[in-house]
């Protein structure tokens, strides 16, 4: 449940509201890209859309609430990202699947310059528990449908340890020196293949790529 503090305030009901956030949470997203999420201001955002403070605090009431709605937003655009997956997934192998999972990790976050800077922000300004569902729930019906056999039960299990490496790589991936994200991004595909091969096919010899 929201608290009051990250809650929008007001929620629009027709097409020019509905552009003002759109508009607003695009300014959020350039400030908080360029200045990172604690010397990012309302003002500032304000400024950025081209409207007054007041107007900005008619749809959101504080900083976490236009920075949660931001990350409600990413996890939305992630999800539709990783849609064609299912239709895919019974055609691709495990070494396949890794290698769309991580370009797809990869791509969302050069596409969307604040998402580095909201990785900092406070936890009580991310995502709804349904949100965070959604994308477990999505990724283990990948799953399923790379190994119909598995319950939806070791599907979840399986999708919540791909969710937390994918994280960890989100947050390594914007530390490093550009000339650096290619040998660990590299790492990361041998951990979760390594992972992902013991999972769905149980006493097969590893892939060449993580011997």
């Amino acid at each position: 449940m929201q608290s009051a503090s990250t809650r929008p305030r007001r929620i629009p009901c027709q097409v020019r509201g509905e552009r003002r956030v759109a508009e607003l949470l695009e300014a959020a997203e350039a400030v908080i890209a360029q200045a990172g999420y604690e010397a990012a201001t309302m003002s500032a955002i304000a400024d950025r859309a081209g409207a007054s403070i007041g107007s900005l605090y008619q749809f959101f009431p504080s900083k976490p609430a236009i920075t949660q709605a931001l990350r409600i937003y990413y996890a939305k655009q992630f999800n539709r990202m990783c849609e064609p997956l299912a239709e895919q997934a019974k055609s691709l192998t495990v070494e396949d699947l890794v290698d769309r999972l991580i370009k797809l990790t990869i791509e969302f976050i050069e596409g969307h310059p604040a998402f580095p800077a909201l990785l900092d922000a406070p936890r009580s300004a991310g995502p709804s528990a349904a949100i965070r569902n959604q994308l477990r729930e999505q990724l283990a019906g990948i799953f399923r449908a790379r190994k119909p056999r598995l319950t939806k039960t070791e599907a979840i299990r399986l999708a919540t340890v791909t969710l937390h490496i994918m994280k960890a790589l989100n947050h390594l991936y914007t530390e490093l020196a550009p000339s650096q994200r290619r040998v660990f991004i590299q790492e990361f595909k041998i951990v979760l293949l390594s992972y992902l091969s013991a999972r769905f096919e149980p006493g097969a010899a590893m892939p060449r790529s993580v011997r």
